[in-house]
């Protein structure tokens, strides 16, 4: 029986990718059904830059939704980012996701000279950051006296299509900070990798903590996963696929098979048991990792025998 409004993302680093490279990507991803496609936001990564290429990629693509993963609010102001996210979302005809963070690595903010304050200011400024785009996606005019951000009668227009505002996606690793950003802000949570149900418990009981000071529902916020996928058609091709991927990581096939523990891998119906346990905790979206550099093949596979028994399909609207 198929389970509705699962959705699947095809996340990419793409350090190391020519632009055709992410452009086969993305339209295998677009004509199989996958919800979104993703792109991270570093500036001193051998990698193009993630908004630059959304753009472009927003231009190839018919149905994908567009979900920087994430960008660093503390990169760009929130006007130019407000004013960035309504045109991208115009350009793709509403198909913006705008994940945003922190900012996390230190390393990138150095080396580009910007400033790395501690975890409590960035979580503060990335709030101030969000409430004051959703108002320039919504406003006529805006101003502003914060404690880390002033406006006057700023202006973002056009408007998004989306209305009321586009998707905002919240990631990061944090939980004693992000988590009230979180339950304040996000109608998306991106939180670890691989976690277990146990890890998603702790965390989520956070949130719901988080949600009863703001007076928020909970279920107002959607849970996604971020998690590696490795599948084959049957054991033999995994075991093979196994073997690959151990030679990459420079490591032993027992001890590569054994950090797949936490993550979507083997047979497809083996694909499927596993995403099942975790929609039955109440996760309904998936962000995919697949072994570089990303095989059509394997995305293929995905789509045609996993994808399906979760109500998405080639023929999925992603409107």
């Amino acid at each position: 029986m198929a389970t509705a409004d699962i959705k699947f993302s095809v996340r990419i680093h793409q350090r190391g990718y020519s632009y055709q490279d992410l452009r086969e990507i993305w339209l295998a991803a677009d004509r199989l059904g996958f919800h979104s496609a993703t792109l991270y936001d570093l500036l001193n990564s051998p990698a193009l830059e993630c908004w630059t290429t959304l753009s472009a990629l927003a231009v190839e693509t018919s149905r994908i939704r567009l979900t920087p993963l994430v960008l660093a609010n503390t990169y760009r102001p929130p006007p130019l980012l407000a004013k960035m996210a309504a045109t991208l979302d115009v350009i793709s005809q509403g198909r913006l996701e705008l994940g945003i963070g922190a900012g996390g690595g230190e390393d990138d903010h150095r080396a580009s000279g910007y400033p790395y304050p501690p975890i409590q200011t960035r979580v503060e400024m990335l709030e101030e950051s969000v409430d004051i785009i959703k108002r320039l996606w919504q406003e006529p005019k805006v101003s502003h006296q914060g404690k880390h951000y002033s406006l006057r009668e700023a202006v973002v227009d056009p408007k998004p299509v989306q209305q009321p505002h586009p998707p905002i996606l919240i990631g990061g690793h944090g939980q004693r900070f992000l988590m009230r950003a979180v339950a304040r802000h996000a109608d998306i949570c991106n939180i670890g990798f691989e976690m277990t149900l146990e890890d998603y418990d702790a965390k989520l009981n956070n949130l719901k903590e988080h949600c009863q000071r703001v007076g928020r529902d909970p279920a107002e916020i959607e849970v996604s996963h971020n998690t590696r996928v490795v599948i084959a058609e049957n054991p033999a091709e995994f075991d093979e696929m196994v073997s690959s991927g151990a030679a990459a990581a420079k490591t032993t096939p027992t001890a590569y098979r054994e950090s797949l523990g936490r993550a979507i891998a083997g047979t497809p119906a083996q694909c499927r048991q596993q995403i099942q346990r975790l929609v039955d905790h109440g996760i309904t979206y998936f962000f995919l990792l697949f072994p570089e550099p990303i095989s059509v093949a394997s995305l293929n596979l995905f789509a045609k025998e996993v994808m399906p028994q979760f109500g998405r399909s080639e023929s999925t609207d992603q409107g």
